[in-house]
């Protein structure tokens, strides 16, 4: 949220503060040198005389008694003035000083002063010259400076019957919003660290996912979306863009315009300086998310100049009357309050209460923003932290939940927006803040609630809560058309105040103050969870979120339909209508009461406008310590009212509640009014937020004043409570007290601390006057991080990972060396303290080469589950200060055995430029699915592995659950040598095929966090190509490009490319490529060296060149090959069949050739690629002529054309044997022959009886043996 509190412009003024109005019994000469100037700051001098500045006079309101009975009453629903809201005529006749204003107003002009504006005839905001405001109104006005920055202030008693002020020191406060939770925000936490272990996943969705949530779609779909009334936001500076904005946010959003929108200036109005500022990021955000819940409701957007202070703010709007709800996304700590004077105080938190009221009375709802700095992020310890105006008992105080969304089917899940572990003063933003107030008592709506053991009896925040965190986030339209994500309770606020005025529609009438109502749905058990969501799991340190209420996000989060039937519905009974006065001893009213002065207590009740003068009624005082004191009241006959008188103990101060209640026949009722009592304290020594350590200086200051800043009695001695906080009971306890007595010599009280001031949180609370401060004893160690290794939130850490710890500890001493020595110096070290109280984990944090101390406490396996607590301690040795110096602070992160580990999986090869597709499947160490929390993958060069950490920073890609694959999923565009997209880290190269890795972090819904082990990421390879998707291509020369529903014209040529559902239409040569899914229309287009898969031409001519290609589709177009091969084509290629009579042709052979296809335009007969003749027809039978070739094999083709320019051709071997027919008979012959002498041989051998005659036969058998295997050889070539 975005804590732009208007009373910031005065909390420097810590000790000038009791000189601002009268000071009735020193001169002028004493009220300068009781003037102590803020710490660090000196007055310098006066402002010259002819110097022009805006002052800012507040003129009390009457009948502030009754003022209060009507906000009460008309947000009674027991009450019969229940929502009968005062007509704005009613309220200008009941409670404006119009007499007196005008008095006021012809002064002012009389004596030339230039009024700016008035409002609610109580509030002038008029200008003049230093020497005129002097002169005239008798207030001084001075210049302190701290060497760096200064400022203007005034001080003394005015002339006329009226405050009066004067500052510009808003300057040091509004420069730039301190507390907006932006990606930004979290990338400056992340730079803030020195170590390289861990990881910040984010993500974010639109807003209008919210209607869902809270269960706004039933009135949207009966019509009720907030027509007929009108949301009021309150900013400060401006944003010159933010009509545009809107309409642009209502177009990706789909949300239709709202009917009006109306930006009204209140002071001097400069939106330029919202972009300077940063204010216009806080504007973009409460108009758009306000106007997504009521998108049919008008919007007025209030934009406050930072000089103007809160209760001049409140009286302008509510003097208009034009908006029905009012959302505030700032908030002031309640330790910075601490540092305001009595009169200061007065006028920001009792006269911005009035004009709460007065608003309430008139019918319109507050919000405002709890804080974003959870449980103790804003103060040293619980108290402080919480701030105003959330703890105005007229406010309703918006914390923050977690909202984790399930796409596409919307489903959804809601937690407290928790803390990281903790994030030191300064930056701001770690959960969703609450506590109890110091300020503020509690209100009657919160009787019921219980009050933690040890703290005050203050108002409790927040009351309901609605989505805030960046873990995820939302998305918002800001400045330029950019969008970004933004959280914080910045944006719970306007969401109720939007959802509001949509129930306002649907109920036909606005509802005021949402307090009690809100409260008495709540505690009725059998209907609070159909009314409210139920929050029961979260922290903010140190408050858990449970069922119920709770100091985290209050009731929950609100089912709006649900409300809208039982606010309806609601059953009241009846009650007795009680209207509280409270009066001096004389019986005149009094701003202000003083312990032992006696009030008188009046009160006029009435049933059905009756008079009731029976029955019992007692009057209770009360303030931020609890019941004070209380009397019974009795019936005065004369004048009608109930009437008791009360002496105020010594502990009577600060804001008193004063409620009257009883019965009369059994019907009971209240009443209520708020008052001021006793001396105001202001302390300037301790304060919260800054260095103290009691051991070098022990010594306590505060100023003492009323609350016109009339100084007490310096005789005075204001006795002081000191109480030291324990986070590990999350209890404060009593150390001592200690007397404050009045010093000339500095011009404030002094006291001292006694020896016994624990080191660590402490808090003094005045005892007879009105004033409290929490701070830091001993070195300061609120500076340091304490940090899971998953940087989000709710802050989850698993066993076996580690807990950062990180920053420097400081120390305050007028000896810079000793001041740098502890900072740097220190010994720190870290314990880890398990729910039952037993350390489980020790470590040192040492300081590292680069400066800063460094150290991380190792959380063991298989721990408990269980919110656990970091415990830091410090220690350092001075021989300077012949002091041991230690400190002592703490930090919590929720713990569990184990992390979960995600199962990552993408395609395994992609390109340049592509949409990479992200799966993960998260389950629990037990196997159990994850469904709801927040994960986003990073995805980085494996060469980067080291750098993962800044990386992870820069780009994460969200992933959402999907029930239907059972993973959560999400999807980048990889870069790519003409596009970076969001990988702009990688700037100093253009060349990314290389490996790369996924890994996939985030915590559960309920604190489990993954493993950022970069074991655990998945490597997937991205091939050399460039994606060109979508474009023109018509002219020159691709290059390795992966070309992807792209139009193709003109003479281009694409060489090595990745072509795919193209279209081609012109003269294209395609080398080396893959291509597949192309149309080619009325083109001629080459094709070399390429493969292709699936090609549609129209009236084209491809030429296909060393080239293998599938599936090709033809109208009207024709192909040509060389060396090229194609499979199934349409229209399919001629089927030629040849038939052959025999194996071995001899003579003249009729060779039948079959033609089966269309289109065929000519057949052509080859033998060995020697065209024999040409025919067309569909059967052809050519007469061989065999003896017109050699014996031998032959190639026989048929090639049949089509007119698309196709062709087919078939083959087959055929054999020519004439000559081996020859030589067969011969063969027969000669075997006959042969045959013959063998048998000769055979009769005559036995004849042979020489040896000659044995040769000679012999010489014949070989004879005959030759002739037989070279028969036998011709034989086998047949």
């Amino acid at each position: 949220m975005k804590r732009y509190s208007i009373f910031l412009i005065l909390v420097i003024l810590i000790s000038s503060i009791q000189l601002l109005t009268a000071i009735s019994s020193t001169n002028s000469m004493s009220i300068i040198t009781n003037s102590i100037p803020p710490k660090g700051f000196r007055i310098i001098g006066t402002l010259p005389q002819n110097y022009q500045l805006t002052f800012t006079i507040f003129i009390p309101l009457k009948n502030v008694n009754l003022l209060y009975y009507y906000a009460y009453e008309t947000s009674n629903p027991s009450s019969p003035l229940y929502h009968h809201f005062l007509s704005k005529s009613q309220v200008e006749r009941l409670f404006y000083p119009t007499a007196q204003f005008k008095e006021v107003l012809s002064f002012l002009r009389e004596h030339g002063f230039n009024v700016e504006f008035t409002s609610a005839d109580s509030v002038i905001v008029a200008s003049g010259t230093v020497g005129m405001i002097e002169k005239y109104l008798g207030v001084t006005i001075k210049i302190v400076s701290n060497g760096t920055v200064r400022y203007y202030y005034s001080l003394g008693r005015p002339t006329i019957d009226a405050y009066i002020v004067a500052t510009n020191v808003s300057n040091l406060f509004f420069d730039h919003p301190s507390t907006l939770v932006t990606q930004k925000t979290v990338q400056k936490l992340i730079g803030h660290l020195q170590q390289p272990n861990y990881t910040a996943p984010i993500e974010a969705y639109w807003p209008n996912v919210l209607q869902k949530v809270y269960n706004e779609t039933p009135l949207f779909a009966k019509g009720y979306m907030g027509q007929n009334y009108t949301i009021g936001i309150l900013d400060f500076y401006g944003d010159p863009y933010i009509y545009q904005q809107l309409v642009d946010f209502d177009k990706v959003t789909g949300l239709p315009n709202p009917p009006n929108f109306t930006v009204v200036p209140i002071g001097p109005y400069n939106p330029g300086l919202g972009i300077e500022t940063g204010w216009a990021g806080e504007i973009s955000l409460d108009v758009e998310v306000s106007h997504t819940v009521a998108p049919r409701a008008g919007i007025v957007l209030y934009i406050a100049n930072p000089n103007c202070l809160l209760p001049t703010i409140i009286s302008y709007i509510v003097s208009q009357d034009r908006v029905d709800v009012l959302s505030q996304s700032f908030s002031i700590p309640e330790s910075s309050i601490s540092t305001f004077s009595g009169q200061l105080f007065y006028t920001c938190i009792v006269l911005s209460d009035e004009y709460y009221a007065m608003g309430s009375a008139e019918g319109i709802s507050f919000f405002a923003s709890s804080g974003d700095a959870g449980g103790s992020g804003y103060s040293n310890g619980p108290i402080g932290t919480v701030g105003y105006p959330a703890v105005s008992p007229f406010v309703t105080s918006a914390g923050g939940t977690t909202t984790y969304v399930q796409f596409p089917n919307g489903s959804y899940y809601q937690t407290a927006w928790s803390n990281y572990g903790f994030v030191p003063n300064g930056v701001n933003y770690g959960g969703s803040s609450g506590g109890i107030s110091i300020i503020e008592p509690k209100p009657w709506y919160q009787w019921g609630l219980p009050t933690p053991a040890s703290y005050p009896n203050g108002r409790e925040v927040p009351d309901i809560s609605a989505n805030a965190d960046v873990y995820p986030g939302i998305y918002i339209i800001c400045p330029f058309n950019i969008t970004e994500i933004i959280g914080g309770t910045s944006e719970a606020s306007p969401l109720l105040a939007g959802m509001t005025v949509t129930l306002d529609s649907y109920l036909h009438k606005k509802l005021g103050m949402l307090n009690p109502v809100i409260y008495e749905l709540a505690s009725n058990s059998s209907i609070y969870s159909k009314v409210f969501y139920p929050i029961t799991f979260g922290y903010n340190i140190p408050w858990t979120a449970n069922y119920g209420y709770n100091l985290v996000t209050g009731w929950g989060s609100i089912n709006l339909g649900n409300l809208a039937h039982y606010i309806r519905e609601i059953e009241t009974i009846p009650s007795l209508s009680i209207e509280v006065n409270v009066l001096n001893s004389s019986g005149g009213v009094s701003e202000e009461f003083m312990p032992g002065q006696t009030m008188i207590v009046t009160a006029n009740i009435t049933y059905n406008n009756v008079t009731v003068s029976q029955g019992k009624f007692s009057a209770v005082l009360e303030d931020v310590l609890g019941n004070i004191t209380e009397v019974k009241l009795s019936y005065d006959n004369i004048t009608k009212l109930w009437v008791g008188k009360v002496k105020l103990p010594a502990d009577a101060n600060g804001i008193i509640y004063v409620t009257v209640y009883g019965n009369y026949s059994g019907i009971g009722g209240e009443g209520f009014t708020e008052t001021f009592s006793g001396y105001y304290m202001t302390f300037e020594l301790p304060i919260s937020l800054e260095f103290f350590d009691s051991q070098v200086s022990p010594y306590v200051v505060a100023n003492v004043t009323n609350v016109y800043g009339q100084m007490a009695p310096n005789t005075t001695v204001i006795s002081v409570s000191l109480y030291s906080y324990n986070i590990t009971d999350n209890k404060y306890t009593f150390v001592g007290n200690l007397s404050l007595e009045y010093s000339p010599e500095v011009g404030a009280w002094l006291g001292e601390l006694p020896n016994i001031t624990p080191i660590g949180d402490d808090l003094l609370i005045g005892d007879n006057a009105y004033g409290y401060v929490a701070f830091s004893n001993g070195i300061y160690l609120q500076s340091l991080f304490v940090l899971p290794q998953i940087i989000a939130e709710p802050g989850g850490v698993a066993g076996g990972q580690y807990i950062l710890i990180e920053g420097l500890p400081t120390f305050q001493s007028t000896n810079l060396l000793v001041q740098t020595d502890v900072t740097y110096g220190s010994n720190v070290t870290a314990e880890l303290l398990s729910p039952s109280g037993t350390v489980v984990s020790k470590s040192v944090i040492s300081l590292t080469p680069s400066g800063i101390l460094q150290g991380y406490l190792y959380v063991p396996k298989n721990v408990t589950q269980g919110l656990y607590t970091i415990l830091l301690f410090a220690s350092y040795d001075s021989y300077t200060l012949d002091e041991n110096l230690s400190g002592y602070f703490y930090g919590q992160v929720y713990i569990v055995p184990k992390p979960s580990v995600p199962i990552i999986s993408t395609s395994n090869y992609a390109i340049q430029g592509q949409v990479l597709y992200v799966y993960a499947n998260i389950t629990y160490p037990n196997g159990t699915e994850v469904t709801q929390g927040m994960y986003s993958a990073t995805v980085f060069p494996s060469t980067l592995k080291s750098e993962y950490p800044n990386i992870s920073t820069v780009l994460e890609i969200p992933l959402w659950y999907n029930p239907s694959l059972g993973l959560w999923e999400g999807n980048t565009t990889l870069p790519s040598s003409s596009s970076l997209g969001n990988y702009t880290y990688l700037s100093s190269t253009t060349y990314f095929a290389t490996p790369f890795d996924v890994l996939v972090t985030g915590v559960s819904y309920d604190g489990v966090p993954t493993s950022n082990g970069l074991s655990n990421a998945h490597t997937f390879y991205i091939l050399p190509y460039t994606l060109v998707t979508s474009s023109r291509i018509d002219a020159g020369q691709t290059y390795n490009a992966y070309l992807k529903n792209d139009t193709i014209v003109g003479n281009v040529t694409l060489l090595n490319d990745i072509i795919v559902d193209d279209t081609i239409n012109g003269n294209v040569i395609i080398t080396s490529s893959n291509v597949s899914n192309v149309l080619i229309l009325d083109s001629h287009v080459t094709i070399l060296g390429s493969e292709v898969e699936g090609l549609k031409a129209i009236n084209s001519t491809i030429t296909f060149v060393q080239s293998h290609a599938n599936n090709l589709y033809l109208t009207n177009s024709k192909v040509s090959t060389i060396g090229s091969t194609i499979n199934n084509i349409t229209p399919a290629l001629p089927s030629i069949q040849i038939q052959v009579p025999s194996e071995n042709l001899t003579g003249v052979v009729p060779i039948k050739v079959t033609i089966t296809g269309r289109d065929i335009s000519q057949n052509s007969i080859y033998i060995n690629n020697i065209l024999l003749t040409n025919f067309s027809g569909n059967t052809y039978t050519y007469q061989l002529d065999t003896y017109k070739y050699p014996d031998g094999t032959y190639k026989f083709t048929v090639v049949s054309y089509q007119s698309d320019g196709l062709m087919n051709e078939t083959s087959i071997s055929i054999q020519i044997q004439n000559q081996l027919v020859e030589v067969s008979h011969n063969l027969n012959n000669l075997n006959q022959t042969v045959s013959s002498i063998s048998s000769s041989v055979t009769s005559n051998s036995d004849a042979l009886k020489t040896e000659q005659e044995y040769i000679i036969v012999s010489l014949v058998l070989a004879i005959i043996a030759v002739i037989i295997g070279l028969a036998a050889f011709l034989t086998r070539r047949k």
